[in-house]
């Protein structure tokens, strides 16, 4: 389940970084104008839908996952080849296909949970923030910003590398080091805002996955 919740954290850190509030404060005041862009961009959505790529590396682990992601407030949904993943804002649901089995827990209890409400505190006093360079790709500027925890010793994550489009507005790739030396290489691909969302997508349906084996961890 170690992995599985790095997961989690991972896509939440895509998803959240989305959401800086106007309070956010930077060392680097242009890290700063760049990801309030980004914010405002995404922030007049009531909904979005991300497509991305996951990349995960260590000495043991070396594959690649694609899927997409949803939120709606804090209520968030994500789907790979290897797993689903549910939260209504309260609990999780970590769904497993390949052995038919669904991790509830709450999202308060996982470990260095990202809550997205809670993103805007968070993220105002969990990390600095390094001005990198900016690159032209397909006539599109990459502004690259490493962000760091600035308390390390109670964090999970070395650094972050992120990727921003400029004209799209949007954090479009995102390098995440953990201390125990797994690499977790995150590409938006697409972006839709205000999707057509089901709302029970956001909570578990016992009758959808047959003779699952369900692990309450609450």
């Amino acid at each position: 389940m170690r992995l599985n919740k790095i997961l989690l954290i991972i896509i939440l850190i895509i998803i959240s970084t989305t959401f800086f509030g106007q309070s956010f404060e930077s060392e680097d005041l242009k890290c700063e104008k760049i990801l309030q862009e980004v914010s405002d961009n995404i922030q007049k959505n009531k909904a979005s839908k991300f497509n991305f790529k996951l990349e995960i590396k260590s000495e043991d682990i070396n594959e690649v996952q694609n899927g997409y992601a949803l939120i709606e407030n804090e209520k968030f949904y994500y789907k790979t080849e290897e797993r689903e993943v549910i939260c209504d804002g309260v609990n999780v649901w970590t769904y497993l296909p390949e052995d038919n089995e669904c991790y509830i827990d709450l999202l308060e209890d996982l470990d260095n949970t990202l809550n997205p409400s809670e993103i805007f505190t968070l993220w105002k006093e969990g990390f600095k923030f390094k001005y990198m360079n900016k690159t032209i790709v397909n006539n599109q500027t990459i502004h690259k910003i490493k962000m760091f925890p600035i308390q390390p010793d109670k964090s999970t994550f070395h650094t972050v590398l992120m990727n921003v489009n400029e004209s799209l507005k949007l954090i479009t790739e995102a390098s995440v080091k953990t201390k125990d030396g797994v690499t977790i290489k995150t590409t938006i691909s697409k972006l839709t805002s205000n999707p057509k969302i089901n709302t029970k997508q956001f909570s578990w349906d016992s009758d959808s996955h047959p003779n699952s084996d369900e692990i309450d961890n609450r």
